[in-house]
């Protein structure tokens, strides 16, 4: 099973505040990477900070040794220091390399051979078929230091996409199992059959807007699996995308079986 969320570019039309921008992005950041969200959609919603979002997305989901190399110094990225870290398992502090371990890395030519940066004292000779750029790796042997391509064991971090389409067109092209909708209109969680099975999509609004609200505004209907109020009561004039993915995704993952 996988989780994809889907969150709209208007996510930070509340505030104008650089920092606390950041600050929101890193709570989205926070709640995917705490409960295992491989999948994070932006979707077109009428906002205009789609590209900041991914960018601040991407930059706490890459571990530190590696942001120098993929994300030159950018006005965007002045307040990134808010964001909480994440610390998933892709996260590795710099130790002595031991046989075995599998690190994320960033593999350049020197010279004809490939090597890769994976956060230790020096790079390693990659064997094996690699392609330049961000990767995964398995140390196998340590003098000399030498990595071969893998694939992470287990939960690794998130993928972001930023669709530029409409909310209907980005569930479509997502090509999901499940699609949930979250909604104080909808079903209360107590009493919903949730179906946490697939390729599991779970659909957020904007602070301003509900989703039904941004499917109507662009002429938009999608039949959605089911439509759950996963914050029953609440005493809130309204709740932030970002609170309403904690309450959610929290909910569901007593929920989840696999």
């Amino acid at each position: 099973m996988a989780w994809h969320i889907f969150i709209p570019d208007s996510l930070l039309e509340e505030t104008n505040d650089p920092k606390l921008k950041a600050y929101k992005v890193g709570q989205v950041a926070r709640a995917c990477a705490i409960f295992g969200v491989e999948h994070i959609w932006i979707y077109r919603a009428g906002g205009r900070d789609g590209k900041f979002i991914k960018l601040l997305l991407e930059y706490a989901e890459t571990p530190q040794y590696l942001r120098r190399r993929l994300f030159p110094l950018m006005p965007e990225l002045k307040y990134a220091g808010v964001m909480p870290p994440l610390q998933i398992p892709s996260h590795k502090p710099k130790t002595s390399p031991r046989i075995g371990e599998i690190r994320e890395g960033f593999a350049f030519r020197r010279g004809k051979k490939l090597f890769a940066d994976i956060g230790l004292d020096r790079p390693a000779l990659v064997k094996g078929i690699a392609e330049e750029g961000r990767g995964t790796f398995k140390i196998v042997s340590v003098k000399p230091l030498r990595v071969v391509p893998a694939e992470p064991p287990d939960y690794w971090g998130y993928r972001v996409h930023l669709s530029r389409k409409t909310l209907a067109k980005t569930l479509k092209n997502a090509d999901l199992d499940v699609v949930i909708a979250t909604s104080r209109r909808g079903v209360d969680v107590r009493d919903a059959e949730v179906p946490l099975e697939g390729e599991v999509g779970i659909v957020f609004g904007s602070p301003r807007k509900g989703i039904m609200e941004i499917l109507n505004e662009y002429n938009e209907d999608f039949e959605f699996d089911l439509i759950v109020n996963t914050i029953p009561g609440q005493k809130t004039k309204t709740v932030r995308t970002e609170e309403a993915l904690f309450a959610t995704l929290a909910i569901f993952n007593v929920m989840r079986r696999d």
